[in-house]
């Protein structure tokens, strides 16, 4: 019933009618699937659906929904508040750089308008997590038990890969969910498969963003969409999941008693200027945290300007206010922090809508169309929760490649369902 909901029933492999139409789908389907092995994957695949919408504005489209105006204005409003900072506190050299990753929260324009036409879009994303989940594995397995290292690191670090593992677990477990009564047992031993998989490879990187994402996401997608006689049920699967990887894996052992630990001792310390607990890897990121509100109170509309923080922490730091130890890092591990220390309490609005607006979108249509607004939920409680411990997910180009991705599909997939259900009635 939800597949005929949303037209998302399972259906075969087959070639469709035009060739923009074949490329768009096989992109989407390649992105999650050697993310983390291959260099600019991510990014070149991303760059290449921009230029194909880019390519196509020409071309006759339906016109936008006032919930799509909104979201691509949300877009426009957050790529401005960088120009507005940036200019605003001094255009450096620093914002010349920044400016490509930025640029892509405009270029979600183009991006929208290609990925609306083709409503089999998140369809191709999700299927092509099923082999992203074994890639994850066979990456994070090579760097650990073949290379010697000490975590999973792919071909950029493990606070991506840890994350994105996360996130592709949850998109191919949810892909089984949507399908099961309509695929094979042998496809659905493979896709359950790569869901195991690529939480294997989330544990092996390490990460605390990836470990806090896969908790949160769990919990949440069990109370919100799990029926009643299955929540505790599902509420013990996952707490004895997230057990399990905490006992028996000493990398994230090791990660969640240290986070413990220095947190404790940071809020202990009296004076966090000169307290050893500020210098620790969790310590300097409150440090980073605390220091970021004081710039807010120093210049709350547009922020100390975006990449100025270690400036402005040199500044602090000589005044007595922060601690030393911050001088050394370039952001605040925290995307909303972040946002709201450089581009102020009006970037941090943007960024808050730029989230949580399409989650208003989901949650207004999940009755109707259940299947897409509980994927795009998914998404954005994830990168909500890998948000609170990495600035990447904003500033980095993978990152903000899968954030924006992941959203102009499943939005633009939800407000399809949607039509389509009030044009039948």
């Amino acid at each position: 019933m939800l597949g005929k909901i949303a037209d998302w029933s399972y259906k075969p492999f087959i070639a469709y009618p035009t060739v923009t139409e074949r490329l768009v789908y096989l992109l989407i389907f390649l992105f999650p699937i050697a993310g983390m092995s291959v260099r600019h994957w991510i990014s070149n695949i991303f760059n290449a659906l921009v230029l194909i919408g880019l390519f196509s504005l020409r071309k006759q489209r339906e016109p936008l929904l006032e919930q799509e105006k909104i979201f691509l204005w949300i877009c426009a409003a957050f790529f401005s508040m960088f120009i507005i900072s940036a200019v605003g506190n001094g255009w450096g050299e620093i914002q010349t750089r920044s400016l490509g990753t930025e640029t892509r929260f405009l270029l979600v324009i183009p991006l929208y308008l290609l990925v609306r036409r083709y409503p089999d879009c998140a369809q191709w994303l999700l299927r092509g997590s099923i082999l992203g989940g074994l890639t994850l594995f066979a990456q994070a397995y090579i760097d650990v038990m073949v290379d010697g290292r000490p975590t999973a690191w792919g071909i950029y670090s493990k606070n991506i890969i840890g994350p994105f593992a996360v996130l592709t677990a949850f998109w191919c477990l949810y892909y089984f969910w949507l399908n099961k009564s309509r695929i094979h047992w042998s496809t659905s031993i493979l896709i359950l498969s790569s869901v195991l998989a690529a939480l294997a490879a989330a544990g092996l990187s390490g990460s605390r963003g990836g470990y806090v994402g896969f908790l949160v996401t769990g919990v949440f997608c069990i109370l919100f969409f799990s029926r009643p006689r299955w929540m505790f049920a599902s509420l013990v699967g996952i707490s004895i999941t997230g057990f399990l990887f905490y006992q028996n894996m000493d990398i994230v052992k090791s990660g969640v008693d240290v986070a413990i630990t220095e947190t404790q001792q940071y809020l202990k310390a009296e004076n966090h200027v000169i307290d050893p607990s500020s210098t620790t890897s969790t310590g300097v990121r409150l440090e980073m945290i605390r220091t970021s509100i004081l710039f807010v109170a120093e210049s709350p509309i547009i922020g100390i300007g975006p990449g100025n923080y270690p400036d402005e922490a040199r500044k602090f730091i000589e005044q007595g206010k922060a601690h030393a130890i911050i001088e050394g890092y370039q952001y605040p591990h925290n995307v909303f922090i972040e946002v709201m220390s450089s581009k102020g309490l009006l970037g941090l609005i943007t960024v808050l809508l730029l989230f949580y607006y399409p989650a208003y979108i989901f949650i207004k249509g999940y009755k109707k169309c259940k299947p897409t607004a509980v994927i795009g939920l998914i998404h954005i409680v994830a990168i909500s929760a890998f948000s609170l411990t990495d600035h990447s997910v904003v500033l980095m180009n993978n990152y903000t490649a899968i954030l924006l991705l992941g959203m102009v599909i499943f939005f633009s997939s939800h407000i399809h369902a949607c039509k389509k259900h009030l044009e039948h009635g």
